[in-house]
């Protein structure tokens, strides 16, 4: 359960810097390759709290 939560934190801070990525105009594949991995990180936790 543990392992959830720190996957929530994780997901939303990676979602978060892709959001600051996309406004300093950095690279279009950095912004979806930190968001990609934010929200696979947030659907995991989800998954996690639902099955725990």
């Amino acid at each position: 359960m543990i392992l959830a939560f720190l996957m929530l934190f994780a997901g939303g801070l990676l979602l978060g810097g892709a959001w600051s990525f996309l406004r300093s105009k950095k690279p279009l594949w950095s912004v979806i390759a930190l968001a990609v991995v934010g929200l696979v990180c947030l659907g995991v936790s989800i998954w996690r709290i639902q099955t725990g």
